[in-house]
């Protein structure tokens, strides 16, 4: 979530109305300084006009949807101050977006993305003065005698390089990254081992439409610390957890075989979301996350997931987001002396299929 703040009320207004929306990362931009202890500054967004100097070189290339190229971009738009993911190419891309990238062997040393004049975004693998020249040269081939270029703080030879040439200051924004607050979505750590126990004590308790039962749920807080070690270095599983007023109400994981060479591309999913805490968005946002991360890491080709045939309301979520019914296998779960199958479905994780 990004919002623009222009005065510290609006902080508060935003921060009442999303409470209850389940989310991972908020940002504001902000043209007044915040000293809420929940806001985490992390940087400023300096919005400038610059002069074009209109040298008029075109040595980078216009961007085309292809696996080896998107995962090149997105590994070199790790360095943003701000989350760039998957979904904002694609929107930048269908938006008509020009987006434009310098390549050396196989490796992306700049890409920038321009519209209307404006340069939102500019990345570099070194900021060295010959690559950002060289950037600005091309850059100035689609843009007026004059245009708008964003820099973040974190591009401190860029922004230097720039005021050293005809700028002008338009607008500055402080952003700030909020802490955890009200429903929000996390990776759990050692000290939630017995939360998330709980948790799966209330989800067991009462459910028809998971194979495990309370009865037969034995794992313990050591289990879980050893459990969410390994997450923590993507050993073949990531987690997350959702979270409100420091319990967690929400659940969700994918796992991966990193033993067997013809499997390892394929990751499972599994989630759950407490009963009273359902029908707010949880479980799509979890989901959402862990397909996004899942579409970046080349690793991943395959997300996959099983389902009984009487949780319709999972399997219309499932459709929704994009997963797709492979085969069932009939009747292979029984409840309450009734039998119901169990649905294999499947989402294939290339970037390129987005686009």
């Amino acid at each position: 979530m990004f919002f623009k703040i222009k005065d510290k009320l609006e902080f508060i207004e935003i921060l009442d109305s999303i409470i209850k929306i389940p989310k991972r990362d908020v940002y504001f931009f902000s043209e007044v300084e915040s000293d809420f202890y929940y806001m985490n500054n992390i940087g400023t967004l300096y919005v400038l006009e610059i002069e074009n100097e209109k040298s008029k070189e075109k040595t980078f290339k216009n961007f085309f949807p292809d696996n080896s190229l998107i995962y090149s971009i997105l590994k070199l738009s790790k360095k943003s101050l701000i989350p760039f993911t998957i979904w904002d190419l694609v929107n930048f891309y269908k938006n008509g977006y020009k987006i434009r990238y310098l390549k050396e062997y196989n490796k992306i040393l700049a890409f920038y993305i321009l519209k209307n004049n404006v340069v939102d975004f500019v990345f570099f693998e070194n900021e060295n003065i010959n690559l950002i020249t060289q950037t600005l040269k091309d850059i100035s081939y689609f843009v007026n005698n004059s245009y708008v270029i964003n820099v973040y703080s974190n591009q401190k030879n860029f922004k230097i390089l720039l005021s050293n040439k005809n700028t002008i200051d338009i607008r500055n924004f402080y952003i700030y990254k909020l802490n955890s607050h009200g429903i929000y979505i996390t990776n759990p750590q050692k000290n939630d081992s017995k939360k998330i126990i709980n948790f799966y004590e209330k989800v067991f308790s009462n459910s028809t439409t998971l194979a495990t039962q309370l009865n037969e749920f034995n794992k313990t807080v050591k289990d879980f610390e050893e459990i969410i070690s390994l997450s923590k270095k993507l050993f073949g599983l990531r987690i997350l957890v959702t979270k409100f007023t420091d319990k967690i109400i929400g659940n969700a994981d994918i796992y991966w075989n990193i033993q067997r060479q013809r499997l390892k591309k394929t990751a499972k999913l599994g989630i759950s979301v407490l009963e009273s805490f359902r029908n707010m968005g949880i479980a799509t946002t979890l989901i959402n996350n862990h397909i996004t991360w899942c579409i970046e890491n080349p690793d991943i080709h395959r997300l996959e997931l099983e389902v009984f045939s009487n949780n319709i309301k999972a399997i219309s979520l499932y459709k929704k987001l994009g997963f797709i019914e492979e085969g069932r296998r009939k009747e292979a779960v029984y409840i309450d002396s009734k039998y119901f199958d169990i649905i294999m479905m499947g989402y294939i994780t290339e970037p390129i299929f987005l686009f």
